[in-house]
């Protein structure tokens, strides 16, 4: 290579190749080029072993004579016109070396008023590189070996010790590697720990005899140590043992020095060969996670580090390890993990549903407060969009995306009142709290809720609006009814006796009889009223449902207007009596008889059954018809008091069945499809209180 410039210096026969020999030489002194990844492994190799810090001093201590010896050279070698243009060639030559690419920036020298001082960049340094490849960014600066090629350089071409710190490092993730030079007195104490790394780069005594001298007990870095430090022979006999190892180890200080390392591992001899045959492949061991079992057979978990300790020769002399006790570390994973299982069964086995949803509202819990809830086993729920909980008419409405806009601006959708759906197609009155949950990053990942079913609780409630309303509408219509009743008596007798007055063929006479009629029909519509608002008090007694079925059924078939329909009874087994007033249940059988007849004006087939739930000590009885059916809007108002569909009908037929059922502790409920038919379930706790 020749006509090399240097920052607009030339320089001729920098490098020289002698074929013959494959020598390269820069002036008269012979290089050996290393691949990038050659010295990245030997500085790999000084970390390892020796440490961060002696790893430093040794490489700058490097770059350091490197430096010198490059600057003698080529100040002798060429007769540089200027100091700065001698200068300037060692960066250039760093780049013909690979090692990086030197940028300038300021520089300032004046031999005459000893000033010196400049500043620029590595770019593309190999050592960045390099680092970065095999311990990826820290908190370090790196260039160590550039710091002190660059200090060496300077301080051989000046006359003066200067210094070169690295102020910014790819290495610790700078975008950059910045340096700067000054004189060694210009940057103060800041130097002092590099200056020390450079005048020695080699183990203190004290450590060197520690490491390479297993056999010397008077190790005072090992006798005084509370951690476990061993070391042991190339055969594994123990040749020394920190305070702390005989502690570990459960024996008296000197008691472990001759004794087998293999006797104290829970796999004996098997164990040490496991770790020996590793240390063979890999040269160290970190974190290996075994037991040391001590004389009196008390085990203790632990992780080791092991190296192997060569000797001059290259040969294993021996071995070094640190044992760390996890004893601690152990029990409190163990009390953090049972504090886990103590709080997770908490969440899974509350009585309330308790559901963890993705940013997407996709489920990923179900605990089984959930699964009694909404009748969706924990499998058939996981994985599966939220949206199979929703009501078609709340799907609809787009409630569920106005709740997820609400959660993710406040954090929080706290007791919203709503309803929701089970596996069956019920709709449950739900309360629920949801809540966004955040990464560590405060990114949103997902949401929980907690719901609780509310649907008896409302149930109660309506019931209790409706019997304070039934109440203060009883004592107005007994009120009324007792006003009216009276004066109907009087006008019912006057007419009685203008129409006998008159002869049988006087026309008035039968428009009287019609009169007569229908002040009979408003007496009949006013003692429904006076019954309904102030019932007979019920009489107690022990009630056999069936017989009472069987009882109303035979005399409905009877009377019964329509021939073409049908009424079947069906009776569990083991249908228990109970006590309750058995007139309020026949009147209830009766009025729900009759109804379904007049729902089937062609005929139609009528289904009534008795049953018994022995799990929630519940009667329950079943009237179902397949007549025309009841359309939800008329649904909601066939229990109150005076609406009636049909022409003759007073409309307190079902507002008494209600009244009664209630007094027995029990409900009804209506299930009903227009067109499909009509079925009432009465159901009654055997354990109220009447």
């Amino acid at each position: 290579m020749s006509g090399i410039r240097a920052d607009g210096i030339t320089f001729d026969d920098v490098f020289r190749k002698d074929a013959s020999s494959g020598r390269i030489s820069l002036g008269d002194g012979r290089y050996i080029m290393f691949d990038a990844a050659a010295i990245g492994n030997m500085r790999r190799e000084l970390i390892d072993n020796l440490g961060w810090e002696v790893a430093r001093g040794i490489l700058e201590r490097v770059g350091y004579q490197s430096g010198r010896n490059d600057a003698r050279q080529m100040k002798h070698q060429y007769p540089w016109p200027s100091d700065e243009e001698w200068l300037r060639a060692g960066p250039r030559l760093h780049f013909l070396e690979g090692m990086v690419k030197v940028q300038v920036g300021q520089l300032e020298i004046s031999r005459s008023d000893g000033r010196f001082s400049m500043t620029g960049e590595w770019q593309d340094s190999y050592e960045a590189e390099q680092h970065l490849k095999h311990y990826g960014p820290g908190e370090r600066t790196v260039c160590w070996t550039l710091e002190g090629y660059a200090t060496g350089y300077a301080t051989e071409f000046f006359g003066h010790e200067v210094v070169c710190v690295e102020k910014s490092c790819r290495g610790r993730g700078d975008s950059s590697c910045g340096f700067e030079l000054r004189l060694a007195g210009d940057w103060g104490p800041t130097v002092k720990p590099m200056r020390e790394m450079l005048a020695v780069a080699r183990f203190t005594e004290r450590y060197d005899r520690c490491l390479r001298s297993i056999a010397d007990m008077d190790c005072e870095l090992e006798q005084s140590s509370l951690d476990a430090i061993i070391t042991t022979d190339a055969n594994g006999i123990i040749t020394s043992c920190s305070a702390g190892g005989s502690e570990l180890l459960g024996l008296f200080p000197g008691e472990a020095r001759g004794r087998k390392a293999s006797s104290f591992f829970a796999g004996e001899s098997a164990g040490l060969e496991q770790i020996l045959a590793r240390l063979k492949k890999e040269g160290r061991i970190r974190n290996y996670l075994t037991e040391i079992v001590q004389a009196g057979g008390r085990r203790t978990p632990v992780a080791l580090a092991v190296s192997a300790i060569r000797g001059s020769d290259g040969s294993t002399a021996g071995y070094v390890g640190v044992a760390h006790n996890l004893s601690e570390i152990r029990r409190l994973e163990d009390e953090l993990a049972s504090k886990n299982r103590f709080m997770a069964n908490i969440l899974q086995d509350s009585a309330d549903a308790i559901v963890t949803l993705d940013p997407e509202d996709y489920i990923t819990s179900w605990n089984r407060g959930a699964e009694a809830i909404f009748g969706y086993a924990s499998p058939e729920a996981v994985g599966k969009h939220v949206g199979i909980l929703i009501p078609p008419a709340l799907r609809d409405s787009q409630e569920l995306a106005e709740i997820k806009e609400k959660l993710w601006k406040t954090g929080a959708v706290r007791s919203y009142q709503t309803e929701r759906m089970t596996k069956d197609g019920r709709c449950l009155q739900v309360i629920f709290t949801r809540t966004a949950i955040r990464d560590d990053a405060g990114r949103l990942i997902g949401s929980s809720a907690v719901l609780k079913d509310v649907t008896t609780f409302r149930n109660l409630e309506r019931q209790l609006a409706d019997t304070e309303h039934l109440a203060t509408l009883g004592e107005l219509s007994a009120g009324l009814a007792h006003e009216i009743k009276n004066p109907l008596a009087g006008i019912k007798g006057a007419i009685d006796v203008i129409r006998d007055s008159l002869p049988a063929t006087d026309m008035h006479r039968e428009i009287l009889g019609d009169v007569l009629h229908e002040v009979n029909r408003i007496d009949k519509i006013v003692r429904d009223l006076l019954n309904y608002a102030k019932p007979k008090p019920p009489s107690h007694g022990a009630i056999c449902l069936s017989e009472v079925a069987q009882r109303i059924i035979a005399m409905v078939r009877q009377s019964a207007k329509n021939e073409l329909s049908s009424i079947d009874l069906e009776v569990q087994d083991a249908l228990p009596d109970f006590t309750g007033d058995e007139t309020q249940l026949e009147q209830v059988l009766l009025n729900l008889l009759l109804n379904a007849q007049n729902a089937m004006p062609g005929g139609g087939r009528i289904a009534v059954g008795l049953f018994y739930d022995a799990e929630d000590f519940e009667v329950r009885m079943e009237v179902a018809d397949n007549g025309v059916g009841i359309p939800e809007e008329i649904r909601k108002k066939i229990f109150h008091p005076f609406f009636t569909t049909r022409t003759d009908g007073t409309g307190l037929g079902l507002a008494t069945c209600l009244k009664n059922v209630q007094y027995h502790g029990g409900t009804i409920d209506v299930q009903s499809e227009p067109g499909r038919g009509t079925k009432f379930v009465i159901t009654i706790p055997l354990l109220c209180r009447i």
